[in-house]
């Protein structure tokens, strides 16, 4: 008798998987959005990264020019001809055509592309601080 309670339990798993709807398959950009907090809005403005924290301490202290290809309160979009690897902790000037002056920001690499034309796409995190414009920019951005 238990065995044959066990076994229709086992049939009715089998048969409620078989009518679960097929799941679509995420591509890199819905698991990319899924994570972002904050709106985003494209942006062509000129940013320069120094890299302060880096496994690979050869880049350490490196200064790159790089553009923004979309900005949000919480991060930043760039993209740059040198490889920058995820993990770095970088400093940021964003120089703003809209407005003088540029922002001082932290920030992390979560992630970075290739892209097919050489140049490389990175996301970073912006961090809180004391010594950054990170008010400033949430309050333009948020």
């Amino acid at each position: 008798m238990a065995t044959s309670l066990l076994m229709s339990k086992i049939i009715s798993l089998a048969d409620a998987r078989r009518k679960q709807r097929p799941v679509k398959a995420r591509t890199m950009t819905d698991m990319n959005h899924e994570k972002r907090h904050d709106y985003r809005k494209a942006s062509h403005e000129r940013l320069f990264v120094q890299i302060v924290e880096c496994e690979n301490e050869d880049l350490v202290g490196t200064t790159v020019s790089c553009n923004a290809l979309d900005v949000s309160a919480g991060g930043i979009k760039v993209q740059t001809g040198t490889y920058i690897p995820a993990g770095c902790q970088l400093d940021l000037w964003v120089d703003m055509a809209s407005r003088p002056g540029k922002f001082f920001l932290t920030s992390d690499v979560r992630w970075v592309t290739e892209a097919s034309d050489g140049q490389y796409m990175f996301g970073v995190q912006l961090h809180e601080g004391a010594a950054t414009d990170i008010g400033e920019w949430k309050q333009l951005h948020g």
